[in-house]
């Protein structure tokens, strides 16, 4: 999934994957410091959080409770990194008995499970996240779990699916620009045709590089969806700019701008699931 930006208590799990991961699986990011937060104190405590200033727990705690919370989002963050799944397991099993009925926290074990590759059993966690989710949040939290189970049904082959959900999100809050990017993404690049649609895709591709400029991933789904619509001038010219922005590794870049320069349009392939089973066994 396309994600593009993070607040200061994310956390990432880049080092996880290739650079040639499917796009929908490589840049997926959940809040898991946050869902720790939220599973110990509710919304109590992420208000004390609002009041200090977001991070201030994880600077310096302000009482036991707040402790333990760092103590287990740490803990979590180590486990999940070295893909330690009986740790990770324990520990949301820890903040499941403390709050139950906590959407962070199902759609957090929903991330662990697309880590797994266990598409289905992500896609359940999300719609229990969803079911979970209070009335007064249903806007802005909505529109980031479709957002999110979007990620697990195009991973999962569920592309019609996951074109709704991404259109939910939308429709939820428009502000929501990860979304649109990634509805763009999906119009261009999905492997069933009866879900592409270059014209929609160019459409919101532009929007958000107009909103977000100097972004290497922006500028590369929105290659992507002039490439879609045949327009293979203005995706080599916008590849290239991506290319010129990107840091790190430019496989994928480099791969997408050959392809156009080839007059190919790009098609994402998700990566096979495993077997699925319950987290807690490795």
């Amino acid at each position: 999934m396309r994600l593009l930006f993070a607040q200061n208590l994310l956390f990432t799990t880049a080092a996880l994957f290739a650079t040639n991961a499917p796009v929908f699986f490589r840049t997926l990011i959940p809040g898991i410091a946050l869902a720790v937060i939220l599973a110990n104190g509710g919304k109590v405590m992420a208000a004390n959080e609002r009041d200090r200033g977001w991070g201030s727990a994880w600077s310096v705690p302000h009482s036991e409770q707040e402790k333990v919370a760092r103590e287990q989002s740490e803990r979590l963050e180590k486990a999940v990194r070295a893909q330690d799944w009986p740790t990770v397991a324990k520990t949301l099993e820890v903040l499941e008995r403390v709050n139950p009925n906590s959407s962070e926290l199902r759609s957090l074990q929903a991330y662990v499970a697309v880590l797994r590759h266990r598409y289905s059993e992500a896609i359940t966690y999300y719609d229990r996240a969803l079911a979970l989710l209070p009335t007064a949040n249903r806007a802005v939290d909505g529109s980031k779990l479709y957002f999110e189970r979007a990620s697990a049904l195009v991973l999962n082959g569920s592309y019609r699916t996951a074109r709704a959900d991404l259109e939910k999100a939308i429709a939820l809050d428009k502000d929501n620009l990860m979304a649109h990017n990634n509805y763009a993404w999906l119009l261009a690049t999905c492997p069933d045709g009866s879900v592409r649609d270059g014209k929609r895709a160019v459409e919101f591709a532009r929007g958000v590089s107009q909103r977000l400029h100097g972004s290497s991933m922006i500028l590369d789904t929105l290659a992507a969806a002039e490439a879609e619509a045949g327009d293979f001038h203005s995706a080599i010219k916008d590849e290239k700019r991506a290319l010129s922005l990107a840091k790190g590794d430019h496989n994928v870049y480099e791969r997408h701008l050959q392809s156009y320069m080839n007059g190919a349009a790009v098609r994402e392939t998700p990566q096979p699931p495993k077997t699925p089973g319950p987290i807690n066994k490795s």
